[in-house]
């Protein structure tokens, strides 16, 4: 699982995640793996996942094929370019479909996505949310919360904050570990 969160604060947005790999009941450190970053740098965009691990390596593969994250500035904006992941996806990726029951056919990709416009999340069911403050996803999402909530009134950077929250996780958190990655971009306005 990961502890993935995002931050902004005093014109600065920032995400971070811990770097724990897991295969059922396998668990790799950021020792053992070369790519144990969870964090990927597209133009001005940072995104975080939190799921498959594959996950990553597929959006690396997407990006690369010729559909561009486009500038998200809105909700609506991340929510288009998730409908036509969705499609690259089933057609190219071999997503498996199953709806157990639920409204929309459900994508295994959950990431956040920080840029200069703000934070964003994108869920399993291609529901966008733009944040504001901070927000945070994975195994260890309840303890960083806890932390970053404790952290934002005190004179602290959004980077700092971030950092709180996944060493929140790290330390509550069974299926989160360190190192933390942090990444950091200024907010236009």
């Amino acid at each position: 699982m990961t502890t993935l969160v995002m931050v902004e604060k005093d014109g600065d947005a920032c995400i971070a995640a811990e770097s724990l790999t897991s295969f059922g009941m396998t668990q790799m450190s950021a020792k053992y793996v070369e790519n144990h970053e969870k964090i990927l740098h597209v133009g001005d965009a940072y995104l975080g996942f939190v799921g498959w691990s594959v996950n990553q390596t597929v959006m690396q593969s997407v990006l690369a094929s010729g559909l561009s994250l486009p500038e998200v500035r809105r909700d609506l904006d991340l929510f288009e370019f998730a409908r036509k992941l969705h499609k690259k996806l089933k057609k190219e990726y071999f997503l498996k479909s199953k709806n157990d029951g639920h409204v929309w056919e459900w994508s295994p990709m959950v990431l956040f996505l920080v840029n200069p416009h703000g934070l964003f999340a994108l869920y399993a069911d291609r529901y966008v949310e733009q944040n504001r403050r901070f927000a945070a996803v994975g195994s260890g999402s309840e303890f960083a919360l806890g932390a970053m909530f404790a952290a934002y009134e005190l004179d602290l950077p959004a980077e700092e904050i971030a950092r709180l929250g996944v060493q929140a996780g790290t330390e509550f958190d069974e299926s989160s570990q360190g190192p933390i990655t942090v990444k950091r971009v200024k907010l236009e306005g």
